[in-house]
């Protein structure tokens, strides 16, 4: 018989499932053996190990997903994105632990409307993308988890409905967000193309050929008969998941790609910032969020947003030891702190031109009893200045409550009263934010709201249910280097979700 390993029922395929309460080895023995067939006339290869293997233990990556309306075209449904469907092509292909419920989970704050279409043309072009992760990436820096604070282990995707997207979807590479669209052939490989950029891979044009293994696209479930994909095994012919613009009956891994991933600490160990100290900062002063928005070339930075200093638990981005650009910190002591990045984007086109820089983010430990007095973002190589921000008076800010007293009904309407002795309210930047257990946990219920805004209306039954008066709302300003919050304690929701 001439044995052919693309044929399903010419090779041995099986997984081994996640362990549980074993800690790391070095000295893990593999063995395969396989009964003789009654025909077989040598039966010497039915026996075959693997030694002293290393066995690591791993962090799991926190993924959350929202929902974007985008141009009032709707929300994407939820049984397209939902768990063990939006993450199907992850599991299948990812080192990540398939059998954590909390891996990939629907962030338990407002969906979001994204309106800003300059040209009117129904698809978010290159020109708007910054934007829309710059908006991501504000959710994602107020989803915090008591202790453990907001870290480099969480991600957020946004699911588009349908495909109103120039280039499929787009991502931060080396950052924590992107977004893409719902296209029933392609949506579920384009998360984990987008997710790829986020874990620092860059896009190629590998084939798979010889390499064969798991049909990840066979296992998808309810994925579309229109991706043609019925057998366990994939066949050699397939793209590496970094190569653009594929169908996802097109698509899996390369050993180059999942080796790189098993090697990488952005997936599989907690990060630390520039000193190498993975710890809390528990009040949050302590780290400086920045962030902003490149020319596509590089030439230029086309927005530098107010730095928070959020009053919650938080730790600082893990380290770069390139990039081009180089933020630089100082406080009122004069000691200078900085971190380099690179500001790159991609989206998931598959022709030229699809990387290009957009959207940064990143945040430097700073301690936190001093104050910044400044903040200027630099070309590394030779220093030539390209925005900065110099620290004035600070803002107020007084949130008041809501018409409908402690007890949120379905729609919720926030007002304020903000101001500002020396910058003017368009510089200004709030964020609203939600827990519903006295300040354990905390959600977005508003980001990125213009300092010349007055109110901010949400639906309040997209977030937590309280215990009781267990509730309190945030809002947060700042002016570019000084942060200031207003509260509010007391809140019930009654008619909220509850958690998964």
């Amino acid at each position: 018989m001439s044995w052919n390993r693309n044929q399903e029922n010419h090779t041995l395929n099986f997984e081994l499932p996640a362990p549980t309460n074993i800690t790391a080895s070095t000295n893990v023995d593999f063995v395969v053996k396989l009964d003789p067939h009654p025909d077989e006339q040598d039966t010497t290869d039915n026996t075959g190990q693997v030694q002293d293997l290393t066995f690591v233990d791993r962090v799991s990556p926190r993924l959350y997903f929202t929902h974007i309306n985008f141009a009032g075209i709707g929300f994407p449904a939820l049984a397209d994105v939902e768990p063990g469907v939006g993450d199907a092509f992850v599991q299948g292909i990812y080192p990540v632990n398939d059998a954590d419920p909390a891996l990939y989970t629907e962030g338990l704050f407002p969906t979001l409307t994204y309106n800003n279409d300059p040209n009117g043309n129904s698809v978010i072009d290159a020109t708007e993308v910054g934007d829309l992760l710059d908006g991501l990436e504000s959710i994602r820096q107020m989803i915090v988890g008591g202790a453990t604070g907001n870290t480099d282990n969480i991600f957020l995707y946004g699911w588009v409905k349908g495909n109103p997207v120039n280039g499929n979807g787009w991502a931060t590479i080396g950052g924590r967000v992107a977004f893409g669209n719902t296209e029933y052939v392609r949506h579920q490989r384009t998360y984990a193309h987008e997710l790829g950029h986020n874990f620092g891979l860059f896009h190629n044009g590998r084939r798979l050929s010889p390499d064969v293994g798991w049909d990840t696209g066979g296992r998808l479930d309810g994925n579309p008969a229109g991706n043609n994909t019925t057998g366990l095994v994939k066949g050699s012919s397939l793209s590496d998941i970094m190569v653009g613009g594929q169908l996802s009956n097109s698509a899996w891994v390369d050993i180059t790609t999942y080796n790189a991933l098993l090697g990488s600490g952005v997936i599989g160990s907690a990060s630390a910032d520039a000193s190498g100290d993975t710890s809390m900062d528990l009040t949050g002063r302590g780290v400086a969020y920045i962030s902003g928005v490149l020319d596509p070339s590089g030439s230029s930075v086309v927005r530098l947003n107010p730095v928070f200093r959020y009053p919650w638990p938080a730790q600082a981005s893990a380290p770069s030891e390139t990039g081009i650009f180089t933020a630089e910190l100082v406080d009122d002591a004069g000691v200078k702190y900085t971190a380099r990045f690179d500001g790159l984007m991609a989206n998931d086109g598959g022709g030229g031109n699809d990387t290009v820089h957009g959207f940064f983010a990143l945040r430097i430990r700073v301690p936190e009893a001093q104050e910044i007095n400044s903040l200027t973002i630099v070309r590394t190589e030779d220093g030539t200045e390209l925005a900065s921000i110099q620290r004035g008076l600070p803002p107020t800010i007084t949130l008041k409550p809501p018409a409908t007293g402690l007890k949120l009904g379905k729609e919720t309407e926030l007002t304020w009263d903000v101001s500002d002795p020396d910058t003017s309210l368009t510089d200004l930047r709030i964020q609203l934010a939600y827990s519903a257990d006295r300040g354990l946990n905390w959600v977005p219920i508003g980001v990125n709201i213009a300092g010349t805004e007055s109110s901010f209306s949400f639906n309040s039954t997209e977030i937590l249910s309280t215990e009781g008066a267990s509730g309190i709302i945030r809002a947060i300003v700042s002016d570019g280097l000084n942060t200031v919050y207003s509260e509010l304690r007391g809140f019930e929701v009654s008619r909220g979700r509850t958690r998964r």
